[in-house]
């Protein structure tokens, strides 16, 4: 930073003759001053870096910043850009950022670069490292310990997985002695895997394990979650179901009270009827019916509608 008084002779000069700096800086070109008058304030919108560590080194302490991608998107390189310089800002401090990238990709090599050109010349250029996953497959397939962890990712490196797959991923997994960390692992391998495979085809090929692991299937993450939804979601059916049912015998006792024997025809068409909206109305209406034929003709009227919006005929 200047001095305190040039620079606030400096800002103010650059503000009412803008045109000789621009010169000093780009001697040979056209332009046009739009205006001088930008928020000279950085506030950078509120964004979550995917990871951020800081360092111990011999140089020493260095923030360690990396971004994951499933596919390059050139926006990438501006993220990780802003990322970069907000967290130097933040910790004073030198930051090294890398893309870790998922899928293969032919857009960039192992560096990416953050560009920004005027009068198409490049006047300014950020470039970091892009680790490729899909180099390190046959690595973490290896089963080598410093890339244990990596296994739950050979689902999304290559092309859409197979269930044999799986199943290396597994295996794998079970490399792992201590069984804290295998559960964590298991853990990271559902969300992963449910983009590819059923729950039922995922719990089976994850409970085919060569070691005695008694896994807490409901306690892990994810697949936790997963299954005490459908759990909740079987309950409702059954609370709904079991208040059809309910519903179908009260219209059937009330019919019976009203007028007596029915005919098979009129139960099944009481039966066929599973909302339970449907069979309270019918209820109401059957208690003011003066027949069973006119009760009948509701129900055929019924059966009708709803061919109809099933398109029948």
């Amino acid at each position: 930073m200047a001095h305190s008084t040039l620079d606030q002779v400096l800002k103010e000069m650059s503000e009412l003759y803008p045109d000789p700096f621009v010169h000093m800086l780009l001697p040979h070109e056209k332009f046009r001053v739009i205006s001088t008058k930008l928020d000279k304030e950085l506030t950078i919108k509120t964004r979550l870096t995917d990871r951020a560590m800081m360092l111990e080194t011999a140089d020493g302490k260095r923030i360690l910043h990396f971004e994951f991608q499933l596919r390059y998107r050139r926006k990438v390189a501006e993220r990780v850009f802003v990322y970069s310089g907000a967290l130097t800002a933040k910790y004073n401090m030198p930051v090294s950022s890398f893309l870790l990238l998922i899928k293969p990709s032919r857009l960039v090599g192992n560096f990416g670069v953050y560009r920004a050109d005027l009068f198409s010349k490049t006047t300014n250029e950020f470039t970091f490292p892009v680790i490729h996953l899909a180099e390190l497959r046959d690595a973490i397939l290896s089963g080598k310990k410093k890339y244990r962890v990596l296994a739950p990712l050979l689902l999304e490196i290559g092309p859409k997985p197979k269930i044999t797959l799986l199943r290396k991923v597994r295996d794998l997994i079970n490399l792992e002695t201590n069984a804290q960390r295998r559960n964590e692992l298991i853990s990271f391998v559902v969300p992963i895997a449910r983009r590819h495979f059923g729950l039922r085809a995922i719990q089976n090929v994850l409970k085919e394990t060569a070691m005695n692991t008694n896994v807490e299937w409901e306690k892990l993450p994810y697949y936790g979650e997963v299954m005490k939804a459908k759990k909740r979601e079987a309950r409702e059916e059954g609370f709904q179901e079991g208040g059809v049912i309910a519903l179908q015998g009260v219209l059937v006792d009330v019919l019976k009270n009203q007028f007596g024997h029915l005919p098979d025809r009129t139960v099944r068409a009481v039966q066929a009827i599973q909302k339970s909206g449907e069979l309270r109305l019918m209820v109401r209406k059957s208690l003011k019916a003066e027949s069973l034929a006119e009760v009948q003709k509701l129900l055929l009227a019924r059966k009708a509608k709803a061919n109809g919006r099933n398109g029948h005929r």
